[in-house]
């Protein structure tokens, strides 16, 4: 197997793969992803490596993908596992002069900041040497690398309803931030309802990011679920058990996401210290990487909270964690966070936006707290409630195994991709 990347100023043609030649009949799928997608340490790539997973089954899949720096020995490994693998390198940061670009160029920033022709040239060659059945594009970055005259099946993948966060977030600014936020937010909505319009089947993660597409004006025949999943694995680890835990609320997140941080910011100044005043053992951990050092210091400032950073392992955490919360009032889509601590069987205290889009019963899966109050109150019962923790623990499991496992949450792919296969 091999693999390919591309530096700025230089494209490396793809090799064929050592061990032997492509499946005999099988449809060929070409994968646009914004980010290199291993190792899988952020809600993003969690669901991207997943569908790639789940389509190499049944596909000859060729992933080309950004990378952020030169690969690890580790992600080099996986590279040349998975055979068919090309990168270029992106790095660009959110700064005045790429926002400035960005109007002149007359998209959104984060479009801007994707903006690569070592990316079109890579996806161009592949495209017309490797000739595709399909083009998935996963997210709304890449969709502006899908080839115009492209004659084959055409599939996004929104990770979320983008308009619908840039709404959110300029509701939580203030002063000049909110009017840039504001403008933004327009910007992302005009360039969402365009792409929309390029592919033949869009899917979304949840029902109500489904319902937000179509409300842009997309055909909502076209637009179907793909939910999110957390990592398998973890239902295969042992059940947790009340006694065996402690005190503690934990946090993992992606720490360079706005809404994480908000989050994170809010329970830490608003919530924990009444926890801490009503359970004194308690503790409060966070984890996750990308925090800015204003947040850091924060969570350490407070009393009885400790931030950890990045984390290799977080079943160490889970293991021995009572409570997962997540007190976001911002972002979309569906909280890969909260699946995994469902598939972990630890219990989760979350805002209503933290729980949007999940097919949970508040109070059966999950404690919604609509206020700080509302939400210490949680959490200090179930640091203190060994039969209300074991129904929610169990609830979370079974929910996970239910509907939020691949062969089952996937099925719409399926569906989708059905003409392929009949066409072999």
């Amino acid at each position: 197997m091999s693999s390919s990347s591309a530096r700025k100023g230089r494209v490396s043609a793809p090799r064929r793969r050592k061990p032997g030649p492509e499946v005999a009949g099988r449809p060929r799928i070409l994968f646009l992803a914004s980010q290199f997608p291993f190792p899988a340490d952020s809600g993003g790539t969690i669901k991207t490596l997943s569908i790639l997973d789940y389509l190499r089954k049944r596909y000859d899949v060729r992933l080309i993908c950004f990378r952020r720096s030169a690969l690890t020995t580790e992600q080099a490994a996986w590279a040349r596992e998975f055979g068919e693998v090309l990168t270029t390198e992106q790095s660009k940061g959110r700064s005045a002069l790429n926002l400035v670009r960005s109007y002149v160029s007359k998209v959104p920033l984060s479009i801007e900041r994707n903006r690569s022709p070592h990316m079109q040239k890579l996806v161009y060659d592949s495209v017309r040497g490797w000739q595709p059945d399909a083009i998935f594009v996963d997210s709304w970055l890449m969709a502006q690398y899908l080839p115009p005259d492209y004659e084959g099946l055409k599939l996004m993948h929104e990770h979320n309803a983008e308009f619908e966060l840039w709404e959110r977030q300029a509701k939580l600014e203030s002063g000049p931030r909110k009017s840039v936020a504001s403008k933004e937010a327009e910007r992302v909505r005009t360039y969402e309802r365009e792409i929309l319009t390029r592919f033949d089947a869009v899917f979304a993660v949840s029902e109500n990011d489904r319902r937000s597409l179509a409300g842009l004006g997309a055909d909502v025949s076209r637009v179907h679920v793909l939910p999110n999943i957390p990592d398998r694995t973890l239902l295969n680890l042992p059940v947790l058990a009340f006694d065996a835990t402690e005190p503690v609320i934990l946090y993992i997140g992606t720490l360079s996401w706005q809404p994480n941080m908000e989050g994170v910011d809010r329970f830490a100044s608003s919530v924990f210290p009444e926890v801490h005043k009503r359970v004194p053992e308690s503790r409060l951990i966070v984890g996750g990487r990308g925090a800015p050092k204003s947040l850091a210091q924060k969570v350490t400032s407070t009393p009885g909270a400790e931030f950890v950073g990045d984390i290799d392992d977080p079943e160490v955490l889970y293991a021995t964690a009572r409570v997962f919360v997540d007190a976001s009032r911002s972002g979309g889509g569906t909280r890969l966070k909260v699946l995994n601590a469902f598939a972990r069987g630890l219990p989760v205290v979350a805002s209503p936006q933290s729980a949007q889009g999940l097919d949970v019963v508040p109070g059966e899966h999950i404690i919604m707290a609509r206020s700080d109050q509302a939400m210490a109150d949680a959490v200090v019962d179930l640091l203190q409630n060994p039969s209300r923790w074991k129904v929610l623990s169990q609830n979370g499991r079974a929910l996970v195994r239910a509907r939020y496992v691949a062969e089952v949450a996937y099925r719409s792919l399926d569906s989708v991709l059905a003409g392929l296969n009949a066409n072999a």
